[in-house]
């Protein structure tokens, strides 16, 4: 495979012969080998290849050699369908094996047909404006082949219709549905059977392996080997579906499934099962109203830990106590209505809702299995009773890498402090010693790690000034504000700043939007998609905005040329998963600031680091705003966990910087 693999990458190579502009990169070629590798041998793969390195490439080329069926898991949806309508045409057309792709999402994605004949009928859209999108959304449905959301035009992320026009595994009817062989989700699980590469989401990934390792089903078809791009967001994902998840939404869900369920059933059920069902139905959504505004009301906006927010309203005496009671006497009641009345096999699947969310309630209320971080979080308007786990390398262990063999782990950020080694106590490839189970010996992992492609020595400087107050200071986003006016004087604009926290970006954002001779944008003003947009095509912008454009942007060119973080990105120690992985980490001996916070926060600082050089024209400053880097011991970490760009300590001594490689970029 290494000669195909050379003969593909090489200059010279099939690539070359259909790209326009293609560039060699001795670093891709070295990461398409061990793939390769990692794939004939059957063995895990830790890879960090840097932006501009061509990962994406040099991981399907093998994966596609290799004559494997291959999952190729994103970190989001928009990488995923990068890779699908971009990087895959490409090969089709350059490789001379010939393969079967296929794009796979969760079943939310999809457009149900019988929810959508629904739709038709009543027309009960959550909302006007949602209404505004109906006639596209009907011209789509005739001519789609996908049933895939992302195809509408014009749709927004939150369309909140949407719910009603696809339905979660837990409200599908199954073969039973007169749609079953016309359905857009088994009409992409079928061609996945057939399929050489399967392209998901770490979200489909863990849903499906959540499913394997109950017992309960599958999502994908059989495979050979995995490939997690963006692999730096498998902690968070994974945890998300080794836990449990119950909210206000999950009760609407189901007493809104159990109303569509009598429609379509009304006329076979005689008027006692009927009414039966409807009262149990209004007696849960009314008990469960109850319940979570009575949480809401104990609850500021954010997470909690449960038991030390709810206090004593846990307990036998506690207020919430009979609330909760009465909300699983209800689910009995309706779960035993549902059984009585003859609804088939939905019928059996909402017996089956109302059971499990009983047990999970109990289970997260009750709090009482160690190995868990019971949670309390207020989004509003939903209400989250969470119970995570807080030792996911055990768990990773088990459900994944004793499971499978030829996993490859990539991302342009997986290294700490010039090793691997925090990633592997992510996901259980260390040593691991539990009261609960036998001791587990290290398993073996090849591991690369790659040198940057572009020159940051030449293209970028990080400026870190000495004399700022820290982050508690009081005065911090007053100097803040200072710091990045004279910036983006000298850049004129084109700049990204970025905040760990609304509150910082909110205060720097009014001491600014008045004064700055530049456009600026607010995250939140419009969706993140137009955003990027319009600062693409809007000379001289300035873009305020928090974590979400700290990963996944790409601005190439002279549109972006200043990147300012805010603070260094220490998670927030108050948080109760956070709390009880720290705790776990010093209770075993470890440190948990140098094995956990540091690690976690210099991912995420080499994340928005990386938005500024995403060429090799690339040039600008990133200046991260937090003296602590300057002063603390813990900073020298910091700047070595960053690409090897030149460092100043003064604002006057990034702006000669700026002016020197304007200059040398004109004798060019």
């Amino acid at each position: 495979m290494t000669s195909q693999i050379e003969e593909a990458l090489m200059p010279g190579g099939l690539l070359d012969d259909v790209l326009e502009r293609y560039e060699y990169r001795e670093q891709q070629v070295e990461m398409a080998r061990a793939v390769a590798a990692a794939l004939r041998q059957r063995h895990p793969l830790i890879v960090e290849a840097a932006t501009g390195t061509g990962k994406t490439l040099a991981y399907l080329i093998p994966a596609i050699l290799s004559g494997r069926r291959v999952v190729v898991s994103t970190g989001t949806k928009a990488l995923q369908e990068q890779l699908f309508n971009k990087d895959i045409p490409l090969l089709e057309r350059c490789l001379p094996q010939s393969f079967e792709a296929v794009l796979l999402k969760g079943r939310r994605n999809y457009l149900c047909k019988y929810r959508f004949r629904e739709m038709e009928r009543t027309k009960a859209f959550r909302s006007a404006a949602d209404l505004k999108l109906w006639p596209t959304i009907r011209r789509w449905s005739q001519s789609t082949e996908t049933g895939d959301r992302a195809e509408i035009e014009g749709m927004p992320d939150n369309y909140a219709s949407w719910q009603e026009l696809s339905v979660g595994s837990e409200a599908c009817l199954g073969t039973k549905c007169e749609f079953w062989e016309e359905c857009f989700v088994q009409q992409a699980r079928r061609r996945a059977r057939d399929a050489d590469v399967i392209v998901v989401n770490h979200h489909l990934f863990f849903a499906d392996l959540a499913l394997k390792s109950g017992g309960f089903g599958e999502v994908l078809p059989e495979y050979d080997a995995v490939v997690f791009d963006e692999a730096h967001h498998l902690e968070q994902v994974a945890t998300e579906f080794f836990g449990i998840s119950v909210s206000n939404y999950r009760f609407r869900e189901l007493t809104g499934d159990l109303e569509r369920a009598l429609e379509e059933k009304d006329a076979d059920l005689d008027a006692g099962q009927s009414d039966s069902v409807k009262e149990a139905s209004r007696d849960v959504q009314r008990e469960a109203d109850q319940f979570f505004d009575a949480i809401r009301e104990l609850l500021e906006p954010g997470r909690y830990g449960l038991k030390k927010t709810l206090g004593n309203d846990t307990g036998d005496d506690g207020a919430l106590i009979s609330k909760r009671r009465r909300l699983l006497e209800q689910l009995q009641s309706a779960q035993s209505a549902v059984r009585r009345a003859a609804l088939g096999e939905v019928g059996q699947r909402l017996a089956e809702r109302c059971e499990e969310l009983k047990g999970e309630l109990e289970m997260v209320m009750e709090g009482g299995d160690g190995r868990f971080a019971y949670i309390a979080e207020r989004r509003d308007p939903g209400i989250f009773l969470q119970a995570a786990p807080i030792d996911l390398g055990a768990e990773m262990r088990e459900k994944l890498l004793e499971t499978h063999d030829a996993l490859i782990f990539t991302s342009a950020t997986l290294a700490t402090g010039g090793d691997f080694s925090f990633f592997r106590r992510q996901m259980g490839m260390g040593e691991i010693v539990s009261s609960d189970t036998e001791a587990k010996t290290p398993i073996e992992v090849e591991e690369l790690l790659l040198p940057p492609v572009f020159d940051y020595r030449e293209q970028c400087l990080l400026y870190v000034p000495r004399k700022l107050p820290e982050p508690r200071d009081p005065q911090f986003c007053e100097n803040v504000a200072l710091i990045v006016e004279y910036l983006v004087g000298f850049t004129e604009g084109r700049a990204f700043v970025l905040f760990t926290s609304y509150q910082n970006m909110y205060d720097v954002h009014e001491r600014l939007v008045d004064g700055l001779e530049y456009p600026v944008m607010l995250q939140g003003e419009r969706s993140k998609r137009e955003l990027l947009e319009r600062f693409r095509t809007t000379d001289h912008a300035v873009l305020f905005a928090t974590a979400s454009f700290w990963e996944g942007v790409d601005v190439e060119g002279e549109a972006l040329s200043l990147v300012v973080i805010d603070k260094l990105p220490f998670a927030n120690p108050s948080d109760p998963l956070t709390r009880a992985r720290l705790e776990l980490v010093d209770e075993g001996g470890g440190n948990a600031f140098m094995d956990v916070s540091l690690p976690t926060a210099a991912i995420s600082l080499r994340q928005g680091f990386g938005r500024l050089i995403r060429s090799r024209s690339d040039r600008g400053i990133v200046a991260v705003l937090d003296s602590r880097i300057a002063h603390k011991r813990y900073g020298r970490y910091f700047l070595e966990s960053l690409p090897p760009a030149p460092v100043v300590w003064t604002a006057p001594a990034a702006k000669r910087w700026w002016r020197g490689s304007a200059k040398r970029e004109q004798t060019r």
